[in-house]
């Protein structure tokens, strides 16, 4: 029995076509005239692509330090929850024992008291009291 890719089994009938002829013929003659580089050439590609594969490496190395550090700064310096910008006002519950409970009338005069309507007291802040300079 005879295999099918057995050129010397039965003719191709595209052993006969001029354009498969001609490209035979190419093939041929570009094999002939084809040389191999030479070693300097294929050496100094090569010392070119190890270059660059280590400057590439290098290049990973200085950006996965630099996003560890970035992350580190930030677990750090970033820690806890914010607290409010302003202290909150104390309430009944938070007031020490003993006191009287904000429910009850005191004897100290409300701000509604005063004649103008306005507080006697200013509101306290947690910023240091400023003071005013004086012209001479």
């Amino acid at each position: 029995m005879t295999d099918a890719r057995d050129p010397a089994a039965a003719p191709s009938p595209a052993a006969d076509d001029p354009v498969a002829a001609a490209l035979k013929r190419a093939a041929a003659s570009g094999g002939r005239l084809a040389s191999p580089a030479a070693v300097g050439q294929v050496a100094a590609r090569g010392a070119r692509r190890r270059r660059r594969t280590l400057a590439a490496g290098a290049a990973l190395a200085v950006c996965l330090v630099a996003g560890g550090v970035a992350v580190a700064a930030v677990r750090v310096g970033g820690g806890g929850q914010v607290g409010p910008a302003v202290p909150p006002s104390p309430t009944s519950s938070a007031s020490p024992p003993g006191s009287p409970s904000s429910g009850a009338r005191s004897g100290s005069p409300s701000p509604s008291d005063s004649p103008s309507g306005t507080p006697s007291h200013p509101p306290s802040s947690s910023a240091p009291p400023t003071t005013t300079p004086r012209a001479p």
